[in-house]
């Protein structure tokens, strides 16, 4: 198909889709009509059930095509946008510490953080979280969403993809160079079965990889990346002569089908995957309200 209409300037084919951009009804219908004679006249055959025709908006490929422009998908932010409110005052400063990591991407960040910052000095583990910190928190979150929203997959662009486990849930953030620079193009995070939470810590680590290849596999197919992992052994994993599990196994060549370019990173550079992964686990609740709580009435 893509011998075919690789003259169509309206085209773009990537296996068996086909996309059609126009800019106006008519010149869609026209456009159209291009295709569908050249499909026939090759003696190829679309089924009609599973075109779509005439959308001013749609998803092609993990992106929101509009006429405005194009934007990943809420998927791609989601482990940022749904991420949870700081229960005590290491769980806070595990969110700046992210949010300062991509500081350069973020304009006036610190101003917007200030409330945060300010509820990170009080003493123990315990913060007073206030409206103006709810409101600083959900300004960060949707800073960042929007910095990444930016940054769109670029195929001549270096790529990683950097990787973290703990004891209750996996994180990862995908990752293109940009000007010398790497940003993020999306965030994966989600949290480990009661069985995952017990494996080892390389069984852990080795998981997150997977996992992480398995969500981005349409970025990342096809593409040469490298993987970062503050896990040394899995460095060396994939050419070690050790005896494996069967899942080890399933999993390592599930990944050496893709990259076998697994590079270390110490945790304490490894900020963003750490933050991601830690994410869902819920201490006991460590913050004090602004306000009084009214007293229940159990009668």
């Amino acid at each position: 198909m893509d011998g075919i209409l690789h003259d169509l300037n309206c085209c773009f084919v990537y296996l068996d889709d086909i996309l059609i951009a126009s800019s106006s009804p008519k010149e869609h219908e026209a456009d159209l009509r291009s295709v569908f004679h050249l499909l026939a006249t090759n003696g190829l055959v679309i089924n009609t059930q599973k075109c779509i025709f005439g959308q001013a908006t749609m998803i092609f490929l993990g992106h929101k095509i509009t006429p405005n422009g194009i934007t990943p998908l809420p998927e791609k932010v989601k482990a940022i946008t749904e991420f949870p409110k700081p229960n005590g005052k290491k769980a806070l400063q595990c969110f700046l510490g992210m949010l300062n990591f991509y500081h350069r991407f973020l304009p006036g960040i610190a101003k917007l953080l200030a409330p945060l910052m300010e509820a990170t000095k009080s003493r123990g583990k315990v913060i007073t979280w206030t409206d103006e910190c709810q409101t600083a928190f959900e300004a960060a979150k949707s800073s960042l969403a929007s910095a990444t929203l930016l940054n769109h997959p670029n195929p001549k662009s270096e790529m990683r993809l950097s990787t973290d486990a703990s004891d209750s849930a996996i994180g990862a953030v995908l990752s293109q160079k940009h000007h010398g620079m790497w940003r993020p193009i999306a965030f994966f995070s989600r949290k480990l079965t009661s069985t995952q939470s017990r494996y080892s810590t390389f069984d852990q680590e080795l998981l997150a990889i997977y996992s992480a290849i398995q969500h981005f596999r349409f970025f990342l197919e096809g593409r040469p990346f490298s993987v970062l992992t503050d896990h040394k052994p899995l460095t060396y994993a994939l050419t070690s002569k050790t005896a494996r599990s069967p899942r080890q196994e399933r999993q390592l060549t599930y990944i050496a089908e893709f990259t076998t370019d697994i590079r270390y990173i110490s945790g304490t550079d490894n900020v963003v995957p750490d933050v991601l992964s830690r994410a869902p686990c819920a201490e006991q609740p460590m913050v004090a309200s602004a306000s009084p709580i009214p007293p229940i009435d159990l009668a």
